[in-house]
């Protein structure tokens, strides 16, 4: 069966349809593992020797017959691990690892067999680790087996600390952070965890007496996650520029997706990229998904449902840094709006990857198992690529790739979107709307729940908030009980984000250069004095267990008992309430009190009463801007 491109792009009027259809979702449930091959493997190699190792089974891939084959052996140049790796953002490069020519042989054998311990056994204590950590393990490790190759060490029983205290001490003199540093010696750490497992292990802790963390210039067990540079937060009017460019691509998308469809626009165009680029932007910041999880929404994956007299939009997606498999998030209707835009956009390319699965299914059936195909793939390259076909045929964010082609003759492929195009897209989308900041997956997600926090904290009004919950006043209690299927994960970078903006607000009050006013305010300034072993401890702790509110005018700590919420609306309350706090972000709203009051009065012809009332809030307002350092 030769499945032309002509005919793919003529069943695109009706894909919508077939998506849902139980004839080519189960496509995608296929999952080709080759699961008896994998499970004969030994576990440990700790008594073979190279031969044996050599021609263990690292990875392989099944047939919808259940036949299986190898794809990689132990002595193979390159493992490749893609039948593994069900992330949908990954590049065909970064699906596998390519042993360098340029290491000592020895070296290689031993991280290979470290690296196989931990695929097999994972560290103690824990589960064996997935294979796109290999990788990215050996990827980031090449550095260091160079550098000790240099050094002119053949094998692992020539590893001194000296010769890693060198190595560390050039990447500081690079300017690499202690974080940095962690992630090129991982590889180290593992050759230690798994030493049993090597043909020649090192004689002694290549960290000295330091732990390794310690060695990296990290001072706890725990990463220490205060030692490594947190993702940047967007900045409020990249944000708003951005996310303005972004609307107005998608208001602008029905007449380009119009010219498409009437012919008079290619596939590769930058209106028509553009359109998937803005929907996967609003998509990330306004529900806060990882990258992995938003190239992994479906078609018609989204929803909406009333409970309780509200409307909750959901995206479901499949989670995979924690396992967590299908989960929900939070969305508004202008995000399922966008989805839709992007599913239309997206139709096309999902009938080019439904009549490539068509031509493989049709061609590996009639293919002997050392036969190259039509479109030159041997068949665990064929069955590879029909897993990935499968995996992300109903997939919204896809892109072509001009490496090779998917049907015979054909120059283009099908793809879903790797996390680099992403963040390359996201950067040209940035620029597109006149902004130069090298946008990043991650940071919408941050920036999401950082967005969160500072809404809750009330400091400021959010960028998006029509994207956001609609309900100010939803807990995220409520917002749990809604739905069981949520990523907790991303509540946890809620509270995160909550805890360091109360804790570097609490950290100007404790600064002896910043005034405050307001009974809570003045006690702190009289308590500065008070010296303390770890200021960062002591805030981190305190913004944890503290309640700060934003009342517009001032904050508000009141656990339970208090004004009851007329300080909300009579500012003077908060003055010399031993809950209330009045920082310089305030002074303008003060300055603006003191004006309204003297205009009070100035009025003399509303009675003794206001007239009395009036200059007691001139007096009130006119302390606070005085404990400002305010000139009234």
């Amino acid at each position: 069966m030769n499945v032309k491109h002509g005919n793919a792009l003529e069943a695109t009027a009706h894909f919508a349809d077939d998506l849902v259809s139980s004839n080519v979702l189960p496509l995608a449930q296929r999952n080709h593992r080759a699961n008896e091959l994998l499970a004969a493997q030994p576990v440990s190699l700790e008594t073979l020797d190279m031969e044996q190792r050599s021609a263990v089974i690292i990875s392989a891939i099944a047939d919808d017959a259940g036949k299986e084959f190898v794809v990689s052996r132990f002595g193979d140049a390159v493992w490749d691990l893609q039948a593994s790796i069900d992330t949908p953002n990954h590049m065909a490069r970064q699906r596998g690892v390519r042993w360098p020519t340029d290491v000592s042989e020895s070296l290689v054998n031993d991280v290979k067999a470290a690296m196989y311990a931990w695929r097999k056994q994972g560290r103690p204590g824990w589960k064996p680790t997935k294979a796109i950590t290999i990788i990215c393990v050996v990827e980031q490790g090449l550095d260091v087996l160079r550098f000790l190759t240099a050094r002119g060490l053949t094998s692992f029983e020539d590893l001194r600390p000296i010769h890693l205290a060198d190595y560390v001490q050039q990447l500081r003199a690079r300017g690499v952070a202690a974080r940095g540093i962690r992630h090129r010696l991982v590889v180290i750490d593992v050759v230690v965890c798994f030493r049993r497992e090597l043909r020649q292990p090192p004689p002694m802790s290549p960290w000295g007496r330091s732990t390794f963390q310690e060695f990296c210039g990290l001072s706890s067990s725990r990463d220490d996650k205060a030692a490594y540079a947190k993702t940047p937060v967007i900045p409020p009017s990249v944000q708003a520029a951005i996310f303005t460019y972004a609307e107005q691509v998608l208001a602008k998308a029905p007449d380009v997706l119009d010219r498409r469809e009437a012919g008079q626009l290619f596939e590769g165009a930058k209106e028509l990229v553009e359109i998937r680029d803005a929907v996967l932007f609003l998509l990330q910041i306004s529900t806060g998904m990882r990258n992995s999880e938003a190239t992994g929404v479906k078609a018609g994956s989204w929803r909406t449902e009333v409970k309780g007299g509200v409307t909750y939009c959901w995206v479901r997606t499949f989670e995979h840094k924690t396992g967590k498999g299908l989960v929900d998030f939070l969305a508004t209707p202008e995000t399922l709006a966008a989805l839709d835009i992007g599913q239309r956009y997206a139709r096309p390319l999902q009938a080019r990857l439904l009549a490539e699965i068509a031509y493989l299914d049709s061609s590996l059936a009639c293919t002997s198992d050392d036969e190259i195909l039509d479109n030159f793939l041997n068949k665990t390259q064929a069955l590879q690529r029909l897993k990935t076909a499968r995996a992300c045929v109903d997939n919204i964010f896809l892109m072509i790739s001009f490496s090779v082609g998917d049907l015979p003759g054909s120059k283009s492929r099908i793809n879903p979107m790797a996390a680099q195009v992403c963040q390359s897209k996201l950067t040209k989308l940035a620029a597109s709307a006149g902004i130069d900041w090298p946008l990043a997956n991650h940071q919408c997600r941050r920036t999401f729940a950082w967005n969160i926090a500072q809404s809750r904290l009330g400091r400021r009004a959010l960028i998006f908030l029509k994207w956001q919950f609609k309900h100010s006043s939803m807990s995220m209690t409520e917002l749990y009980a809604s739905n069981a299927l949520q990523d907790d994960s991303l509540y946890d970078e809620f509270h995160e984000e909550m805890v360091e903006s109360k804790a570097l607000l609490l950290d100007t009050w404790f600064d002896a250069d910043t005034k405050l006013s307001g009974g809570a305010g003045r006690k702190i300034v009289q308590n500065r004095a008070t010296r303390v072993a770890d200021r960062a401890s002591l805030l981190r702790y305190a913004a944890e267990s503290s309640t700060v509110r934003a009342t517009g005018h001032g904050w508000c700590l009141a656990e339970q008992r208090g004004c009851v919420g007329e300080g909300m609306y009579e500012a003077a309350r908060c003055v010399d309430c031993s809950a209330g706090v009045i920082d310089p972000s305030h002074a303008e709203t003060w300055q603006q009190i003191h004006a309204q009051n003297l205009e009070l009065l100035r009025i003399t012809d509303c009675g003794a009463a206001i007239m009395q009332r009036a200059a007691r809030e001139v007096c009130t307002s006119e302390r606070v801007l005085q404990d400002l350092g305010v000139v009234v």
